[in-house]
């Protein structure tokens, strides 16, 4: 942790610029594709906190993003499909939290870009096939999601590959995604903690998500949601890229 510590006292506006552009940039996408916070969010967070207290920081505003955009969605909650990932998802954050603290931060950092990369080139490909979703495989999915959820912050990609299958429509998939990536995250959090990193941009943190959201709130109606996911794809893959050379060089 103490890297982390001495990061945010040499350089805190270079640190709090990245943590905002972050935050804000995840909450945006999120809220106009449904997936994206943790994808740009876990390995930008990762190179500015350093990978612990990046992670523990992207499972906290992943809470409040989550939160939010679920409010505004939430008529389109799949009942069914929540009481099976949320349960799934929770089970995985144990032994993803078991890696979380037995990675040192470089082979952590390495982890959260692999996570990321794997999850976007697994979204590249992913595409429907003529199945019925089964109870066995949605669990699988959240299991999944619920591991590298607490070991890398990013959850998205398992969900999203498992909608993209399945045919999931997307109302559906990005509201009952929502509650699946709070609970996870929030159990997370409880078992690793608040990162040590000052209150004071943490709240400013917090404050640029949800500015992130309210701004794609207003303007979701003249962006292209197609676009936004694939812009959210490519911050993301340039983001993990990035933290993984700096675990290798670390």
């Amino acid at each position: 942790m103490a890297p982390a510590l001495v990061t945010v006292t040499r350089m805190p506006i270079v640190l709090a610029t990245a943590v905002l552009a972050a935050a804000a940039a995840g909450g945006f996408a999120q809220r106009i594709s449904g997936l994206g916070f943790s994808l740009i969010a876990a390995p930008s967070l990762a190179l500015a906190a350093g990978p612990h207290d990046g992670v523990a920081l992207t499972n906290l505003l992943a809470i409040v993003v989550a939160l939010a955009v679920f409010a505004a969605s939430a008529k389109h909650l799949d009942t069914a499909k929540a009481t099976v990932l949320v349960p799934a998802g929770l089970i995985g954050v144990a032994p993803g939290t078991i890696a979380f603290w037995l990675l040192p931060a470089g082979p952590l950092q390495i982890t959260v870009g692999a996570v990321t990369g794997l999850g976007l080139a697994a979204l590249a490909i992913a595409r429907p096939v003529p199945a019925t979703p089964r109870p066995l495989t949605t669990a699988a999915a959240g299991f999944a999601s619920g591991i590298t959820t607490a070991v890398a912050g990013a959850g998205g990609p398992a969900l999203t590959i498992y909608a993209v299958a399945t045919g999931w429509p997307q109302p559906q998939f990005a509201a009952t995604g929502q509650i699946s990536y709070a609970t996870q995250a929030a159990a997370a959090l409880a078992i690793k903690g608040l990162p040590p990193i000052p209150a004071t941009l943490i709240g400013a943190a917090i404050a640029a998500a949800l500015g992130g959201v309210g701004t794609a709130h207003l303007l979701a109606h003249r962006i292209n949601a197609g676009h936004a996911r694939r812009a959210a794809i490519g911050i993301a893959a340039l983001a993990a890229a990035l933290t993984m050379i700096h675990g290798i060089l670390s």
